[in-house]
């Protein structure tokens, strides 16, 4: 347990940062600013603008041949343009994506002691509580916390290991996991196409595939004007899909401008991750992204990334490779690197560089 590290040091009586900010916040009820440790030197925060992402209509995919050809075509441009779209007609029932929300905001309101037994600093753990970045070494502290678990392969190992408190989690969070393993790779089939690989590419590239679920709760801030839900970055992994409830917070970095991202009721977001940017050798790029805080309402997000096994080699797609940008990595490799450097960005993938 990191109460003693000094990234959590506490200008607040009795308070330890690392158990969470919800627990900042309901132990300090009558909390007037922002502990120092968790103020942030911000970039343009205030000045970011709106933002209109594209937003691709999946039933396309299903249409005619001239259909999908024009969707596969608006999925390559998003990613090449934008690295972040969204996707309606994606086919996931509304229930379950509101029975996911719902028992997360349940395993957050569970008492400190019932969370913490999933405590770890260890960034490769298959199940994770934890508060500001997914990092021990010593940092700035961020406005949130989270419950991070991996989801397929669905083996009784790993889903033994996920919270048995809600007591109905692990049937709501497997049912929504699946739905979403099997959108993640019908969007990585036209992605596939789209860079002129065959459509089974990047779902053969994954191997079994890593699929990481990253719960983020962050409480109304007292000065949110401050602080960061979560700092800039991108993502370790290929696609990210992403649920909200509806309050917004999401900014992406377009043209290095930070620019608002709008919630739009029943769309999930999907965005380019740092090993979909190294298998296109460069073509489609990850993007940084943020979580900016308010005062009012407490945001909750369910990101899902979708990457390869741990122990596999990834580089560039070979049929992409005549002039590799990247080198190649084991992606646990990759994936401590980029969750332990503090200062985010895309700082990892620059590493990789050719």
């Amino acid at each position: 347990m990191a109460s003693n590290s000094p990234s959590f040091l506490c200008d607040h009586e009795n308070v330890d940062y690392s158990k969470g900010v919800k627990n900042l916040v309901d132990s300090v009820p009558q909390l007037k600013k922002v502990p120092s440790e968790f103020v942030l030197p911000l970039d343009a925060a205030d000045a970011a603008g709106s933002s209109e992402i594209p937003t691709i209509d999946l039933a396309g995919l299903n249409g005619s041949a001239e259909c999908k050809v024009t969707t596969v075509k608006a999925i390559g441009d998003a990613c090449a343009e934008w690295g972040f779209f969204r996707i309606k007609n994606h086919g996931i029932d509304e229930k379950v994506g509101s029975e996911m929300l719902e028992v997360i905001e349940e395993f957050f309101g569970l008492c400190l002691e019932e969370k913490m037994k999933y405590y770890s600093e260890d960034v490769l753990s298959p199940i994770r509580y934890g508060t500001s970045l997914n990092t021990p070494l010593a940092h700035k502290l961020h406005w949130r916390d989270y419950l991070r678990h991996y989801g397929h392969p669905f083996t009784d190992t790993i889903v033994q290991l996920w919270p048995n408190n809600p007591s109905h989690y692990r049937n709501v969070a497997k049912a929504y996991l699946e739905e979403i393993w099997k959108l993640a790779m019908k969007i990585g089939g036209a992605v596939s196409e789209s860079i002129g690989l065959d459509e089974g590419y990047f779902e053969r590239s994954l191997g079994e595939g890593v699929q990481i679920l990253s719960c983020n709760y962050y409480p109304p801030c007292p000065e949110p004007n401050k602080t960061l839900g979560l700092a800039a970055h991108s993502d370790h992994g290929g696609l990210t899909i992403l649920m909200q409830n509806g309050v917004e917070g999401l900014q992406i970095k377009h043209d290095d401008t930070w620019l608002s991202v709008h919630h739009v009721p029943s769309a999930f977001v999907v965005n380019v991750g740092d090993y979909l940017e190294i298998l296109s050798n460069g073509k489609y790029k990850s993007i940084e992204h943020r979580a900016s805080v308010n005062q009012h309402k407490t945001r909750m997000s369910v990101a899902v990334g979708h990457g390869p096994e741990m122990s596999s080699t990834i580089g560039p797609a070979s049929p992409l490779a005549n002039e590799a940008r990247y080198r190649s990595i084991v992606y646990k490799d990759y994936v401590k690197l980029q969750q332990r450097i503090t200062t985010r960005g895309k700082s990892a993938l620059e590493i990789l560089k050719c």
